[in-house]
């Protein structure tokens, strides 16, 4: 006999499977965006206006270019540029509190595409991870931290309720690919460097002007062992990231692994954004029963 997604009691169980994950996801998310507008707003005459880092006329060849004209917005007045850095605040903010979810990652997502032409070269890997899973979230149930609001969300999605929530397992794990994605092709490329294979990468990385903030990272590269082993971990991490993720018994370390290989980025490369975004992504690979379990063993343990 055939079962139904709607009425099989495994999917039932699946259902709600991500979603606490997923809300702390879009919680940090939310966070680092609305964040990022902030700085945007704070340095506005270094980003929109004609004397920004990157040149006005760059911008409008873009447009020109790809036919963006829809998507123009003239920067030079000063106005424009307020109710664009507002806008990316208030939906931020609203979005990191799970209220009008979809409305913002189609205001938030157009806002981040428009701030990536005004400044193409200033971006790092972190505003293209945003960018990648921003939208999934037009599909994924997530809890809101307002209590009128969740009440009032489960009360008008009632009747449509069981087919969004599976929709939004699927995007959920549509979410997990992509990261696994990202680090395997990551590994790829790096195979794909001589510095990399030689396995001498990170000195040169960790001695630039760019990238050594602490003075531990001339101590660290003195030592040519910790160097190569680094730079060929990081590599091994993130071909293998995809498998071990996926394995239980391997997943928490696998996710303590690269927690610590972030924070490192975090320190000595100064790198920030990045890796909390990373970081951040790892909320969606524990279930609501693994939450549930560590949230039973701490409230034991120190009586929450």
């Amino acid at each position: 006999m055939f079962i139904s997604p709607t009425n099989s009691p495994y999917m039932n169980n699946l259902i709600y499977d991500r979603k606490i994950g997923s809300s702390i996801l879009r919680f940090l998310i939310g966070f680092l965006i609305f964040k990022d507008f902030i700085v945007y707003f704070i340095n506005r005459k270094y980003l929109f206006g004609n004397g920004g880092i990157v040149s006005y006329e760059t911008y409008t060849d873009i447009i020109r270019f790809f036919k963006l004209n829809w998507l123009y917005i003239d920067f030079t007045k000063s106005n424009n540029v307020m109710i664009f850095c507002f806008l990316g605040i208030i939906f931020g903010f609203l979005f990191m509190l799970g209220i009008l979810q979809r409305l913002s990652v189609l205001i938030l997502f157009f806002l981040l595409f428009i701030f990536k032409i005004r400044n193409l070269y200033l971006l790092d890997g972190a505003d293209n991870v945003i960018s990648v899973i921003l939208p999934f979230f037009l599909f994924i149930e997530t809890y809101s931290f307002s209590n009128k609001y969740e009440a009032f969300k489960n009360k008008t999605y009632k009747k449509t309720s069981k087919y969004s929530n599976i929709l939004s397992l699927y995007f959920s794990y549509a979410i997990m690919i992509q990261i696994c994605i990202i680090y395997f092709f990551a590994g790829l490329h790096k195979l794909q460097g001589g510095m990399w294979r030689e396995g001498t990468a990170l000195y040169y990385i960790l001695n630039s002007d760019d990238f050594s903030p602490t003075k531990f990272n001339s101590f660290f590269t003195n030592s040519i062992f910790m160097v190569k082993l680094s730079t060929w971990f990081t590599i091994i991490f993130q071909l293998l990231f995809p498998i071990f993720i996926f394995i239980k018994k391997t997943r928490f370390i696998t996710i303590l692994i690269g927690i610590i290989l972030h924070i490192g980025i975090f320190f000595l490369m100064k790198i920030d954004n990045f890796s909390l975004v990373m970081i951040s992504c790892y909320a969606i690979f524990f279930t609501n029963d693994q939450y549930y379990s560590i949230y039973n063993k701490l409230k034991i343990k120190y009586g929450i």
